[in-house]
């Protein structure tokens, strides 16, 4: 089902670059073609002046030149309308092809249509299921990482606040100890004052 439109739009994006080749290379050669009729004429032209005595090969270049000048115009009018020509046999052709393409394609997704639509049915079927217990697993596993998470929290607060009165009562017995030892100093200063 899905192959047969993938290929239909394989051969079609192949058709595409076979026909942009082709008018490339026909391009090419008619380019080709133009540059060899005119190194033909230039190369008459040189070999006629060549043959010709030396005061009427001026005449004669003179002459030819003209000559050349104006079958050039016409020389390219007349490329120009085989070019022409060959591109409209170019579409006209593709065209056809296409029409051709359209008709088989017509046919091939009539008769493969319903056993496809079927087999699309069914696969999709199986997909939404797959997709549906997927979603349903994911669910679950999002609401135990949540509760996970809520627990960890609370036990990191309740560690903090561990942390937090331990320290306050760290703080308290440092800050007995020093007037502790504050009044032990002072009261064996007073002493040894008193000796």
């Amino acid at each position: 089902m899905l192959r047969n439109s993938i290929n239909t739009e394989r051969l079609l994006d192949i058709l595409h670059q076979e026909e942009i080749l082709c008018n490339s290379i026909e391009k090419s050669y008619n380019d080709l073609l133009q540059t060899s009729k005119e190194i033909e004429k230039r190369f008459t032209i040189i070999e006629e002046e060549n043959s010709l005595e030396p005061k009427e090969k001026g005449k004669a270049h003179k002459m030819r030149i003209l000559i050349y000048k104006g079958n050039e115009w016409k020389t390219r009018y007349e490329n120009q309308r085989e070019i022409n020509q060959q591109f409209n046999q170019q579409v006209n052709d593709l065209e056809e092809k296409l029409k051709d393409l359209k008709t088989k394609n017509r046919f091939v997704i009539k008769s493969t249509n319903n056993e496809q639509n079927e087999d699309i049915n069914l696969n999709l079927n199986f997909e939404k299921d797959q997709l549906i217990e997927l979603l349903l697993n994911l669910n679950w596993r999002i609401e135990q990482e949540l509760k996970t998470y809520h627990k960890a929290n609370e036990e990191r607060k309740s560690i903090q606040q561990e942390i937090h009165e331990t320290r306050i009562q760290v703080n308290e017995i440092k800050e007995k100890a020093d007037i502790k030892n504050h009044n032990e100093i002072s009261h064996s200063e007073r002493a040894n004052i008193s000796n």
